[in-house]
């Protein structure tokens, strides 16, 4: 037995030695029959022949069998066959326009709805071209073959999606949204596309062809997430947040229990929130400058120290007249006060002048605490829209860090802003109200204190460890200070 299996071991090895012999000697005679079919072509357009829409359709023929001979010899010697091709055929078609070089040119379908040979063989050769490049790294060769491949099979979506991504390989971007537009536009569905395209669009900051495209990729995808998630960030990138977050509130209204969707839309009216905060402060910068009780204050001040110079400088002048003996301690005085004098009256100018320009402004208080006041409405309401959602998180996700996280950060800044309020107070103000707003602010760092506490135990981020020692410091909680460590 095992000499039989020997002996069949020694007739198979034998077999493949003879089959590869075989192999080679057919690759070598191919190779010989296109190149001397190329030769022969070429030397007879130099002739006479060249005249005639024949010679031309041999020629391309000839250049179209070498460019799709799979053969890495004859393709390295002639990279650019494929061009030859079409270049011949183009001739013999404007030579003679009925001749059979037109079914290179385009590739069609036949009534079996399978591609006419001619136009494949085209298709194929340019196609099997760019992506050899491409697997080469040559990515402005291989988007130049694709090119031509698109061109050929004007209805095939591989060759516009093909053309798309190494067109950004490239660093082609007008190409490659030729690729996706043309991929779209032929019934392409695939998610991954849609999006490189609206990316493209976002990039140059078109905002209408980017929605656009995102929209019909969701409407092509209904259940793809990472559309609709793109379709949020692209509306916050064109500053548009009221529009995302109606978007994800549609969502989550629809019975949405994905925590992270639900999360997002407490971040949206989180950020809503900070953005009045600037439009918010502008009203206050304005407010300040349309009060004039303060600065009207400061002249009067000016005013009643003048006054008492005077009042000053006429007690000496007395002085002077009934102890002429007193004049010389009396003049110094006078020249003393009458020093002072001019430096409030300098200072009395130039409030004088602030005066002015204030008046001049002619800020409208009224107008802008209404302002104020309406928007400071809408910053309270996203506030708590953003508070509702993420408590509404929380409950899909009790041990999700973010979301413990982001709660506990909304707490500790809305404490931030009342103790800043209570910094800026003076001492008058301070003994009136100062002890209520404080209170206030160390009622809020306690609602963030659990939840910061929380998203420590599930995940011990540096940040968060030393937002949680200010807040032990600020609650004075020594023990868990030391617990928490350096």
């Amino acid at each position: 037995m095992r000499k039989i299996t020997l002996a069949l071991f020694a007739i198979l090895m034998t077999a493949g030695a003879t089959f590869a012999q075989v192999d080679k000697l057919m690759l070598e005679a191919n190779r010989k029959s296109y190149s001397d079919a190329k030769k022969k072509a070429d030397e007879a357009i130099m002739k006479k022949d060249s005249l005639k829409s024949k010679t031309w359709l041999t020629r391309g023929e000839a250049y179209l069998d070498i460019a799709n001979s799979r053969d890495s010899v004859l393709t390295k010697a002639d990279p650019t066959a494929p061009y030859k091709a079409l270049a011949s055929f183009k001739k013999a078609l404007s030579i003679d326009p009925a001749s059979p070089a037109k079914k290179y040119l385009t590739m069609v379908m036949d009534k079996d709805g399978k591609p006419e040979v001619e136009g494949q063989k085209m298709y194929a050769a340019f196609m099997d071209a760019g992506i050899t490049k491409y697997q080469g790294k040559d990515f402005t060769g291989a988007l130049k073959d694709l090119q031509m491949g698109m061109e050929v099979a004007p209805k095939d979506t591989t060759a516009a999606m093909y053309t798309g991504v190494i067109g950004q390989l490239a660093k082609n971007d007008a190409a490659a949204k030729v690729g996706y537009e043309k991929f779209m536009e032929l019934g392409g569905k695939d998610a991954g596309m849609v999006y490189a395209l609206a990316q493209i669009y976002k990039v140059e900051n078109n905002e209408e062809k980017a929605m656009a495209t995102i929209n019909k990729g969701i409407a092509l995808n209904p259940n793809n997430k990472d559309l609709k998630a793109e379709k949020i960030n692209m509306l916050l990138g064109f500053k548009k947040i009221d529009a995302a977050i109606k978007e994800l509130e549609a969502s989550v209204a629809s019975g949405s229990k994905v925590p992270q969707e639900v999360l997002n839309l407490g971040i949206l009216y989180e950020n809503k929130a900070n953005e009045l905060e600037s439009e918010l402060r502008g009203y206050r910068e304005q407010l300040s400058k349309g009060n004039v009780d303060g600065l009207n204050k400061k002249i009067q001040t000016q005013k009643d120290k003048i006054s008492a110079f005077d009042e000053e400088v006429k007690r000496l002048t007395d002085k002077i007249k009934k102890d002429p003996k007193s004049a010389a301690a009396s003049k110094k005085q006078i020249a003393e006060v009458n020093q002072m004098k001019a430096e409030a009256s300098t200072v009395l100018n130039d409030l004088n002048a602030e005066s002015a320009q204030q008046a001049a402004s002619a800020v409208n208080t009224v107008e802008v605490t209404k302002k104020y006041d309406a928007v400071k409405a809408k910053q309270d309401e996203a506030k708590a829209q953003a508070s509702k959602y993420y408590k509404q998180a929380l409950e899909l996700d009790p041990n999700n860090y973010d979301i413990n996280f982001n709660l506990g950060v909304m707490n500790f800044n809305e404490a931030v802003v009342i103790k800043k309020e209570v910094d800026s107070m003076d001492m008058n103000t301070y003994k009136v109200k100062g002890k209520a707003v404080e209170d206030l602010a160390t009622e809020k760092f306690k609602q963030a204190l659990p939840y910061f506490e929380k998203a420590y135990s599930i995940k011990q981020e540096d940040d968060l460890k030393s937002s949680l020692r200010s807040l032990y410091q600020i609650l004075k909680m020594e023990e868990k200070l030391k617990a928490l460590g350096e």
